[in-house]
């Protein structure tokens, strides 16, 4: 099926530089197109961030970033004196050509905020690279909407920085999805760590994320056991991962744990760690074995008393005849 555009129910139009659909119309964001189009529409008028923020029901940061999105895209500049309010303007002599990209840097970084890349930047990446193209629309799917410049900005920071593959990048992706964590900056942190580590490969990926779910199941079940409000200090997170590490079981973490709650009615990570360090020490796995112990441990206690019981009463009884006679 074929489709025109029918301009004769229109009364009036407007032009869109065509750098908006040759280099941006994939990068920039439903509320992005949403603003320029008005601001084209709207050409000769004062507007400011405001007035965008009110006439489309978002925060003025949010239609402030639309703004800057174009502005950096060199479709619009801000042009307005001390005593009027900004108005922005079609910069058509500065969007005919994307600029090229930055060079990388020669220093380390850390991260991709420290990177400046606009949306003429991207777009030129894009051109220039068809697996960098492939690994924006792959990630797209991965997160099931399209990608802000901040995360489009970080993924090029990741590929092209860091030098993982794209295969990886999405795997690693795919985990943060599934865990509820779609953060670029989380999946920064992550990427850092596996290149550090040397997980480069599509085998080392999935190898290491089997790992991560089984790490994050563990501790998920820790929490509900423990009923903890709040996510596992960094202190608290090393005792866990030692428990996974020593193959201690759910049960066994369980009776430790209600032991503790007995004896000092509080959660405490480092005397759950006494137990159950003390039950390894002793070959103690199953909660019966525990259960077995703590009870021929009470026994014996309470024999010692009762024997301690019998001789204090022997004592006295010498010392109350002695007093008699």
């Amino acid at each position: 099926m074929e489709y025109q555009v029918n301009f004769g129910c229109w009364g009036n139009v407007f032009a869109v530089p065509t750098a908006v659909t040759d280099h941006f119309i994939r990068l920039a964001s439903e509320t992005q197109l949403k603003v320029l189009l008005y601001l084209l529409r709207n050409a000769g008028q004062v507007q400011d961030t405001a007035k965008l923020a009110a006439y489309f029901g978002i925060s003025e940061e949010q239609a402030d970033e639309a703004v800057q999105f174009w502005v950096q895209a060199n479709i619009l500049q801000s042009s307005g004196t001390a005593d009027t309010k900004p108005q922005f303007d079609f910069a058509p002599s500065a969007a005919a050509e994307p600029a090229a990209a930055p060079p990388v840097q020669s220093r380390v970084q850390r991260g991709s905020k420290e990177i400046k890349l606009d949306p003429s930047e991207i777009a030129h990446s894009l051109e220039q690279s068809q697996e960098l193209k492939d690994l924006f629309v792959c990630t797209e799917k991965v997160f099931g909407r399209l990608l802000n410049h901040m995360e489009q900005r970080s993924l090029i920071w990741i590929h092209s920085y860091l030098g993982m593959r794209s295969e990886v990048i999405l795997l690693l992706l795919g985990y943060c999805v599934s865990i509820d964590k779609i953060s670029m900056s989380y999946a920064e942190s992550i990427a850092i760590s596996w290149m550090e580590r040397d997980i480069t490969t599509h085998e080392q990926a999935d190898a290491e994320i089997k790992r991560l779910n089984a790490e994050h199941s563990y501790l998920s079940q820790i929490r509900k056991m423990f009923e903890m409000q709040h996510a596992p200090t960094t202190q608290q997170k090393k005792y866990i991962e030692g428990w996974r590490t020593a193959g201690y079981s759910m049960e066994l973490l369980q009776y430790a744990y209600e032991i503790t709650i007995e004896s000092i009615e509080k959660l405490n990570f480092k005397y759950i760690n006494t137990i159950l360090e003390k039950w390894a020490a002793q070959g103690i796995t199953t909660p019966e074995q525990a259960q077995k112990l703590r009870s021929s441990s009470a026994a014996a206690r309470s024999s010692a008393a009762a024997q301690d019981s019998a001789e204090l009463d022997e004592y006295l009884s010498v010392v109350n005849r002695f007093r008699k006679e």
